[in-house]
């Protein structure tokens, strides 16, 4: 039988560990879960946005049925300040008025609630809702103006998208909390837990240029010219002032492009329908108005 001779020969040194700093690698790891996560989110939002919008309109209307949206957004002084059930009636006419020229699908409804807040904004949110603030009307000049901020947030409510933007929030906010290993807030918490979670249903650009669009369409239809819209854009950029001079590249994180840009926009799609861009403006003859900052201008 033949000797056999066993060695333990030295191991060589490095073998056992990667020759890789333990920082770079860790970073590669985070970078890689980061790609993973970003990707595994654009799909959720891809399909949360597309189920969100089969969502029977009836559905979205029972989501805010117990809610009352004014007092929300209102403080208790100006919740018990009065009835606004005027103003709201004649913002309401104005829906109306425009209803007709938008094409809502059957069975889509629209309410109109008012707010005597100073806040200069209004926004479309789930179930058909808008809420209009006083500070936004005291800033306007015609019944026109108004109407282009209407139109845009009825568009919001026709193209569905409070419902997809909800159906977005949600998954990211259930991916967080499965990330997070925490139970998170549940559907309705998020729905109805504070005024935050309902103005916070932003819109991606592509919806703003859509809404824009449409309300343009409307004003057209409803009162022979899109003035209204110029003269909104006007004001618009009076109140975004030095946001104009900053760098380009923050244009890339707002939801809404610059008024300016938006104007031009609808210029181009005034010329390709043959629609007028100005014409006679009706009298802003909302109840209490009192203009603020911003004076009367003429526009032909």
């Amino acid at each position: 039988m033949r000797n056999v001779k066993y060695e333990n020969p030295p191991i060589e040194e490095g073998i056992n560990y990667s020759q890789e700093h333990p920082l770079k690698e860790f970073a590669q790891l985070l970078l890689g879960i980061g790609i993973l996560i970003a990707l595994v989110l654009l799909v959720l939002n891809f399909f949360a946005g597309a189920l969100a919008k089969r969502i029977p309109f009836e559905y979205e209307q029972a989501m805010l049925s117990s809610v009352d949206i004014k007092q929300i957004f209102e403080d208790e002084e100006l919740s018990e300040a009065g009835d606004y059930s005027t103003q709201e009636n004649y913002l309401q006419a104005i829906a109306d008025k425009l209803i007709p020229a938008m094409g809502l699908p059957e069975g889509m409804a629209v309410q109109v609630h008012y707010s005597a807040s100073d806040t200069v904004n209004a926004f479309a949110t789930l179930g058909g809702n808008m809420l209009f603030f006083k500070g936004l009307i005291d800033a306007m000049d015609s019944e026109d103006e108004l109407a282009a901020v209407m139109g845009h947030e009825i568009a919001h409510i026709k193209l569905r998208h409070p419902i997809v933007a909800l159906g977005k929030g949600l998954t990211i906010a259930t991916l967080a909390a499965s990330i997070s290993g925490s139970s998170g807030s549940s559907a309705g918490n998020l729905l109805l837990g504070s005024s935050a979670q309902l103005s916070m249903l932003k819109f991606s650009r592509e919806q703003e240029a859509a809404a824009d669009a449409e309300s343009a369409l409307a004003l057209a239809q409803v009162y022979g010219h899109i003035g209204g819209a110029d003269l909104l854009f006007q004001h618009f950029s009076e109140i975004e002032g030095e946001q104009k001079t900053k760098p380009a590249v923050m244009e890339m994180f707002r939801s809404h492009p610059y008024s300016e840009d938006r104007w031009q926009n609808l210029q181009q799609l005034a010329l390709h329908n043959g629609w007028s861009t100005s014409g006679s403006l009706q009298k802003l003859a909302f109840p209490e108005h009192q203009p603020t900052k911003y004076p009367p201008k003429e526009h032909d």
